[in-house]
C-alpha cells in the first residue's frame, strides 16, 4: 500500500511541473483563446483525506476521465484523475 501511495505521489510530482509549464505558456499567450483551453489535472486517489485536501486547495475534488480531459472543454479549477485514467491519457497522448 505504501508503495502504491508513493508511486502516485511521485507520478503527481513528475506531472505537476509539466502541467505548470503548459498553463504558464497558455496564460502568457496574447489571445484569450489559449486561456479558455486550460485543463489542469492532478493524479489523485479516492480516499477521503485526498478529497478533503484537494477540495480545500481547489474548491472541489471532481474526477474526470481521460476522454473528458482531451475533449477540449475548459474548467475553472484543476480536476482529479485516477492513476488508471492517467495511464490512458498518456497512451492517448503518445498515439497522437
Amino acid at each position: 500500500m505504501r508503495q502504491m501511495i508513493l508511486a502516485i505521489v511521485l507520478s503527481a510530482l513528475a506531472v505537476g511541473p509539466a502541467l505548470a509549464r503548459d498553463v504558464s505558456k497558455s496564460m502568457s499567450s496574447p489571445t484569450g483563446e489559449a486561456k479558455a483551453n486550460v485543463r489542469a489535472v492532478y493524479i489523485c486517489d479516492k480516499s477521503a483525506m485526498t478529497r478533503r485536501a484537494f477540495a480545500r486547495e481547489f474548491g472541489s475534488a471532481e474526477f474526470v476521465s481521460a476522454d473528458a480531459a482531451t475533449s477540449g472543454q475548459a474548467w475553472p479549477a484543476p480536476r482529479c484523475i485516477s492513476a488508471r485514467e492517467a495511464r490512458r491519457l498518456r497512451q492517448m497522448a503518445s498515439t497522437r
